[in-house]
């Protein structure tokens, strides 16, 4: 499938005038449960912005025999200080989305890297907002991503034109830390972080788009942040963790009934994870356990088949793949 909107709009990105919003600014939000947390305003200094983790994103080729994936040679990465997260690779496959942080304005805003030139530009720069979580909506037409407006908490699931305009809120719950669209874009699973000026419980919410007022369904307490559509776009992947434990364990949630199902828990104490569905339609996951990069298809059990420590690689979180299955992005330490 192609998608020649996209990729003209995004080959021709400049950056945005300061009247965008979008969700994270030196106010604490849900990356403050992870690893990727800002301080909370009261805990920085009143005249300076609060500081960011230093994260890097790194892309691998990513090689399969047999049904069995392997991280071959490192194609570039994203090496800057200071906060660079959260990847998502284009439907085309020749760029990566990311939210980047200003480690002066302690705002973030929405980056895009070439991959075949390493160089990459600004999607969003508005310096009294942020934006997180850069996907392209299902319909391949929007650019979607979090918004918090200046001074805010976490916020919305925005909808955006490829240059940042006609922003649009694509549901009224808020604050929300993390989401994803049905594939008909008629829902929207949002991990809630409770009520405005509170911090918790958070939970997983339904929000169908299509009545007035939007209907929204709790589907479960304590998710993780990792969420991802099906490859029919049908359902989402999900997971909920113990609280005694740490562990999580994988569902998948049926958008139009609202039903979710257990699938397999994740190795050790990793919320993080990425599906990856095949032409057939099976569907591979890989994760982080104890320093490596785990595998495992839809029937089977993790296997260890990336050292990162080997690679010199730390403290790994966020995984992306692209959509022809090629390529791998990693967020790690810098």
């Amino acid at each position: 499938m192609k998608y020649p909107a996209f990729g003209i709009a995004l080959l021709t990105l400049t950056a945005c005038s300061a009247q965008e919003p979008v969700e994270e600014t030196p106010a604490e939000t849900p990356e403050a449960v992870v690893e990727d947390a800002q301080p909370a305003p009261e805990e920085a200094a009143e005249d300076a912005a609060p500081a960011m983790p230093g994260n890097d994103i790194f892309i691998y080729a990513l090689e399969w025999e047999d049904g069995v994936p392997s991280l071959g040679e490192r194609v570039t990465q994203v090496d800057r200080p200071g906060y660079d997260n959260q990847p998502f690779f284009t439907p085309d496959g020749t760029a990566l989305l990311y939210t980047a942080g200003d480690n002066e304005s302690g705002e973030t805003d929405i980056w895009r890297l070439d991959i075949a030139s390493g160089n990459s530009q600004p999607v969003t720069r508005t310096p009294v907002e942020s934006e997180y979580s850069p996907r392209i909506a299902p319909n391949g037409m929007r650019l979607s991503y979090l918004l918090q407006p200046e001074g805010g908490y976490a916020g919305n699931a925005a909808l955006a034109r490829f240059d940042n305009s006609e922003r649009e809120l694509a549901h009224e719950l808020a604050p929300v830390g993390y989401y994803v669209f049905s594939g008909d874009m008629n829902h929207v699973a949002v991990f809630y972080l409770g009520e405005p000026g509170s911090v918790g419980p958070f939970t997983l919410q339904l929000i169908d788009r299509t009545t007035t007022p939007e209907t929204v369904t709790q589907i479960a307490e304590n998710p993780g942040r990792t969420l991802y559509r099906t490859p029919r776009g049908q359902a989402a992947y999900f997971s909920v963790g113990d609280a005694e434990t740490g562990a999580h364990t994988v569902h998948t949630l049926d958008f139009a009934s609202g039903t979710a199902e257990v699938l397999f828990d994740l190795p050790g104490t990793s919320q993080d994870f990425v599906s990856i569905g095949a032409p057939d339609d099976t569907v591979d996951f890989l994760s982080t356990n104890d320093g490596q990069i785990v595998w495992r298809n839809d029937e089977g059990t993790w296997q260890a088949i990336f050292d990162l420590a080997g690679a010199g690689h730390t403290g790994v979180t966020r995984l992306a793949v692209s959509p022809d299955r090629s390529l791998i992005a990693l967020v790690a330490e810098e």
